[in-house]
């Protein structure tokens, strides 16, 4: 099961989304998401606890 959650691109702040696993269970998940604007990388961490984002931010990346 996927959900989708909007974040801002910490390089052009604009708003893109990203698509999160909710089967993961009480694990950190890193990934990289190109801005749908800029192209620049944008580092993303969320944790995943009973179906529910308890956890997500969004860091540049050089």
């Amino acid at each position: 099961m996927h959900q989708e959650k909007e974040y801002k691109c910490q390089s052009c702040f604009q708003n893109n989304s990203v698509s999160i696993e909710m089967t993961f269970c009480s694990e950190t998940v890193d990934v990289i998401e190109d801005c749908t604007v800029c192209c620049n990388p944008n580092s993303i961490s969320y944790t995943v606890e009973n179906e529910k984002v308890v956890y997500f931010e969004v860091v540049k990346t050089y």
